[in-house]
């Protein structure tokens, strides 16, 4: 786990204390913007599993299980008549 400057233990201390209070299993990741990482989690089973989860979450495909069935609107011709 990449450490961000000491300037924000007060601020992921708040994080982790709101999360705490309302779930009790928890993660939360974040970067600055040098691109360093600070990570979180209630206890180290759960943060594997809530990254694992999350992952397999954001790589499925939108379409997956869903089933689309179209209704064709009948067009007319020009004169009127359906084609």
């Amino acid at each position: 786990m990449s450490k961000i400057g000491k300037e924000y233990d007060d601020l992921f201390d708040n994080v982790k204390g709101n999360l705490g209070e309302h779930f009790s299993n928890y993660m939360f990741i974040v970067m600055d913007d040098k691109g360093n990482l600070f990570y979180d989690y209630s206890n180290h089973r759960v943060g594997r599993m809530l990254i694992y989860e999350t992952h397999a979450d954001m790589t499925m495909t939108a379409l997956d299980g869903l089933e689309i069935q179209w209704q064709e609107e009948e067009e007319d011709d020009i004169d009127g008549t359906e084609i």
